[in-house]
């Protein structure tokens, strides 16, 4: 039995990251017996430096890299910079993994891109800015599986309905676990400057609270999949309901949690008026006609939106062959883990194409 060895070049090394080396050192084994591959990783870049070793980074020293990013230090000593502008040292033959959460690394991507690496995206921004970029991204050797659900296969029953044949006419779906909360919260009457604040402290919220609040994170992840429906639209064109007004943007994170308690009526007015005759609050997008939209709806408790726990995500397609019964894809959609295995399952999936 022949075993290929597949390079890979990890862009962050943060939760998701580490996350990701740990499940491919575990899973050597069932690689090479089931897919006759062993996945080496030969460079290592966050916004301290590179790590590079051609011939793959050891075990030992992956493990040794974990320990002291979990410990809040940089990945090691004299760490050598990555220049953008310049040729970057990943390998052609190597498939970039990018887990961060910057535009930054687009440049890198479309270089690599340029000189035949494959890439596999946990990061939504390169595919939700410009259409050149999606377009030289998306356009082979590329698989993006957790930017919309962690580890939900949304993007590959998208990817499955369309290679069908099948024409989906309306994409709906909850694609924030955080949002989800803050919606069942706002639906059992919590006040809304109190559901933000208790969400943060347990962790459910970014540090700044207005990131998953102002539902650009929803958008983007809606955009995706307008564009893959076709859609040649941008940010601007995808309409977003941000549960805080625009003025509140130059307030300190303290003094926003301070003055967030403002808009409880607001919010519990809208609350009551979406769910009046027993329907769910949820905090969705929606794709339809060529219209891309991410907001609060009242859903129908009985349909796929309004029948799941408000902390999951699901998206559901409605179709030609699924039209009276949309086809669903549901469960947890949030977690560094679930992301990493998701982003491992397209490592794999890839390496068929290099």
């Amino acid at each position: 039995m022949t075993i290929r060895t597949q390079n890979l070049f990890f862009l962050g090394f943060g939760g998701v990251g580490r996350a990701l080396a740990r499940q491919i050192m575990a899973a050597r084994e069932r690689h090479e017996t089931r897919n006759q591959l062993r996945l080496e990783i030969v460079g290592i870049a966050d916004s301290a430096g590179v790590v590079l070793d051609g011939s793959g980074i050891c075990d030992a020293d992956l493990i040794q890299l974990d320990t002291r990013k979990n410990k809040g230090q940089k990945l090691g000593d004299n760490l050598k910079p990555i220049n953008t502008s310049a040729r970057s040292p990943i390998p052609s033959d190597a498939i970039v993994v990018d887990t961060t959460a910057t535009d930054a690394t687009v440049p890198l991507i479309l270089e690599a891109k340029s000189r035949g690496a494959g890439v596999v995206l946990a990061n939504k921004l390169p595919l939700a800015g410009s259409l050149a970029d999606w377009d030289a991204i998306t356009r082979s050797k590329a698989r993006w599986e957790t930017t919309c659900g962690a580890a939900l296969p949304v993007i590959s029953t998208l990817n499955t309905l369309l290679n069908s044949g099948d024409t989906v006419s309306r994409i709906e779906g909850a694609l924030s676990g955080t949002l989800g909360y803050l919606s069942g919260e706002l639906e059992r009457g919590t006040p809304f400057g109190e559901a933000v604040r208790v969400a943060k402290q347990l962790g459910f919220t970014e540090p700044d609270p207005r990131q998953d609040l102002g539902g650009k994170d929803v958008a983007r992840k809606a955009l995706i999949l307008a564009r893959m429906l076709g859609y040649r639209i941008d940010m601007a064109d995808v309409q977003i309901e941000s549960l805080y007004p625009a003025e509140m943007d130059s307030l300190s994170v303290e003094e926003f949690l301070r003055e967030v308690d403002s808009l409880n009526a607001p919010m519990a007015q809208r609350a009551a008026t979406l769910t009046a005759g027993g329907k769910k609050l949820r905090y969705a997008a929606t794709i339809e006609n060529g219209v891309c939209k991410a907001g609060l709806v009242g859903a129908e408790p009985d349909t796929k939106l309004g029948s799941i726990r408000s902390t999951d995500s699901i998206v559901a397609f409605t179709t030609t062959y699924f039209s009276d019964n949309p086809l669903a894809v549901s469960g947890r959609g949030a977690g560094q883990e679930v992301t990493a295995s998701g982003v491992l399952g397209d490592i794999v999936s890839l390496t068929g194409e290099m």
